[in-house]
C-alpha cells in the first residue's frame, strides 16, 4: 500500500516526473565541452551559455536532411496560433523568448517549403548557437512506438491487460492552484481528506478493469516504459494505446537491476536481451523483476489516422520520426529546433557514423534530465525499435532561435 502523502508533497514531486520514461541502462562516456572565446549569451544561472556561431560552421550543415524537422516545426507553429503574442514560450527556459518572436518564421515557412528552400529558411530567420556547459551529462538516446500483437479477450499467450485508467485514479491540474505550474499534472488516490500517492506496480493487481486489450506480459511492460504503442488485433485492425496517466512512482531500471544481480551481462542489457531472459526464467520470476520498477502507466485507446505519424508527445503534437526529440524542459523550451551531431545507428547493434540531425523539442520524460540530454524519436515498429535501442552516445548540441530573440533572454 502507498504511504500517505499530502498534496504539497505531490506538487513537489511533479517537478521531477514526466509523462513517459525511456530506459537506457549503460551510461556513455562524456564528451568534452568545446573551448571558445566567442560572444556568449547567458541562458540561465549556473546552467549553460549559448554561443552564437555561423550556420556555415555547423557540422555538415550543407548535407543535413531537414524535411522531418520542418514537418515537425510546421506542426509546432499551428500550436502557437492560439497563444497570446507576449506569452513566454517557456516559463522555465526563458531564452526561448515570447510567442510573437516565433510568428514571423511560422508565417513565412509555407513559402520556403513550396520553393524547396528549407536550409535557407533557417538561415534567413534564425541564429544558430552552440550549447556550452560545465554539466557532465552528455547523452543522446532513442525511443520509438512499439507495435504489439493483442487480443480483445485474454488468451493463454496474450493474458496481460493493457490498462486503461482505474476508477479510483484522481487527476489534479496544478495550474488551478498556482499559475506558475500551468500545464503540470499529478495523479493519486483519495484517502479520507488527503490525496495519496497511488499504489506501486507490485501492489496494482493485473485485473481487467478498463482493459483496452490483452497482450503478452513482457510486451505490456515495455509498452509502459515507452509510454505509447500500436496495437495490432487479430483481424488486422491497428489502434494506438497512448499515454493517459501514471502513478507518480519513481522509475526503476530493470536492466540495471538484472546487471547488478548477475542475471545478465552489460552486453545483454538490450530490449532483446531482457526479453530473452524473461522467456528463460518464466513469468513468475519475470514479474518479480519487473516490480523493481514501481512506475505504472495507464493508456487510452485511439484510432490511427496517419500511419506515418507517431504518438502525441508532451507538446500534444504527433511526433515526427527523426524530426522530434524529447528534452529536459527545466532547461529548454518546447517547440524549438536543435541540431545534434552524434553517431546515429544505421542497423541494430551498430552505432553508425557521425551524422547531424535537426530535431524539434516536442516531448520530455522523467529520464531526460540535463542540458545536453536528448531522446530521439525513431518512429514506430520493430525496425525503429531496433535502431532506437542502439542509440546511446554523447553528442554535440546546437540550438536555433528566431532572430528577434538573439539568445539574450536569461
Amino acid at each position: 500500500m502507498a504511504p500517505r502523502r499530502c498534496i504539497g508533497g505531490l506538487i513537489g514531486l511533479a517537478f521531477a516526473l514526466a509523462a513517459c520514461e525511456c530506459e537506457t541502462p549503460v551510461e556513455p562516456p562524456v564528451a568534452p565541452t568545446p573551448d571558445t572565446t566567442e560572444d556568449v549569451a547567458d541562458a540561465g544561472p549556473d546552467a549553460f551559455d549559448l554561443v552564437r556561431i555561423a550556420f556555415a560552421d555547423l557540422p555538415d550543415w550543407g548535407e543535413t536532411e531537414l524535411t522531418p524537422a520542418v514537418h515537425a516545426f510546421s506542426a509546432q507553429c499551428e500550436r502557437l496560433e492560439g497563444r497570446e503574442p507576449d506569452e513566454p514560450l517557456s516559463s522555465r527556459a526563458e531564452y526561448g523568448g515570447v510567442v510573437s518572436d516565433w510568428i514571423p518564421a511560422c508565417e513565412i515557412l509555407p513559402r520556403y517549403i513550396e520553393a524547396g528552400e528549407l536550409r535557407r529558411f533557417f538561415e534567413d530567420y534564425f541564429f544558430a548557437f552552440s550549447i556550452e556547459t560545465e554539466e557532465e551529462t552528455n547523452r543522446l538516446t532513442g525511443y520509438y512506438e512499439p507495435e504489439i500483437e493483442v487480443s480483445s479477450v485474454p488468451t493463454n499467450e496474450l493474458s496481460q491487460p493493457i490498462p486503461g485508467r482505474p476508477s479510483d485514479l484522481i487527476e489534479v491540474s496544478l495550474g488551478q492552484f498556482d499559475p506558475s505550474l500551468e500545464g503540470r499534472r499529478v495523479w493519486g488516490r483519495v484517502n479520507g481528506q488527503s490525496l495519496d500517492l497511488y499504489y506501486a506496480r507490485e501492489d496494482i493487481a493485473a485485473a481487467s478493469e478498463n482493459a483496452l486489450a490483452y497482450a503478452h506480459p513482457t510486451d505490456v511492460f515495455f509498452l509502459q516504459i515507452q509510454g505509447s504503442g500500436r496495437l495490432r488485433f487479430p483481424d488486422g485492425t491497428l489502434k494506438r494505446a497512448g499515454f493517459s496517466a501514471h502513478n507518480h512512482r519513481p522509475f526503476g531500471s530493470l536492466a540495471n537491476h538484472l546487471i547488478r544481480s548477475g542475471e545478465i551481462t552489460r552486453g545483454e542489457a538490450s530490449m532483446t536481451g531482457i526479453r530473452n531472459w524473461m522467456e528463460r526464467v518464466g513469468r513468475t520470476r519475470a514479474q518479480a523483476a519487473m516490480n523493481v520498477n514501481p512506475r505504472y502507466v495507464w493508456f487510452g485507446l485511439s484510432d490511427i489516422s496517419d500511419p506515418n505519424e507517431g504518438p502525441k508527445g508532451a507538446a500534444s503534437i504527433p511526433l515526427t520520426p527523426m524530426g522530434s526529440m524529447a528534452v529536459d524542459l527545466n532547461h529548454h523550451p518546447m517547440g524549438i529546433p536543435f541540431l545534434v551531431r552524434a553517431p546515429i545507428p544505421d542497423r541494430p547493434g551498430n552505432a553508425g557514423e557521425d551524422q547531424s540531425l535537426v530535431l524539434i523539442s516536442q516531448d520530455t520524460g522523467g529520464a531526460i534530465q540535463g542540458v545536453r540530454r536528448g531522446d530521439i524519436f525513431f518512429g514506430s515498429g520493430d525496425e525503429a525499435g531496433a535502431l532506437a535501442g542502439s542509440m546511446n552516445q554523447p553528442g554535440d548540441f546546437f540550438v536555433f532561435l528566431p532572430q528577434p530573440v538573439d539568445g539574450e533572454a536569461s
